[in-house]
């Protein structure tokens, strides 16, 4: 038994304010699973700069000795 007591319409606005807030919970979870799963980029943009070749110079190059 809790220590703050509420009305029974109380009770069931915050039981449906809980139920709904773990649906959308739920919800953008599984569409990060998803976006994740298919690749897709919706919720984060794929990091494209780490799969391109960076091309390196080496220190000959540089300064010619």
């Amino acid at each position: 038994m809790g220590m703050f007591k509420v009305s029974d319409a109380r009770h069931h606005r915050l039981q449906r304010f809980r139920r709904n807030t773990w649906k959308a919970i739920a919800l953008c979870a599984a569409l990060r699973l998803a976006d994740t799963a298919f690749g897709v980029g919706l919720v984060e943009p794929p990091q494209t700069l780490a799969a391109q070749a960076i091309p390196v110079c080496t220190l000959e190059q540089d300064f010619k000795l």
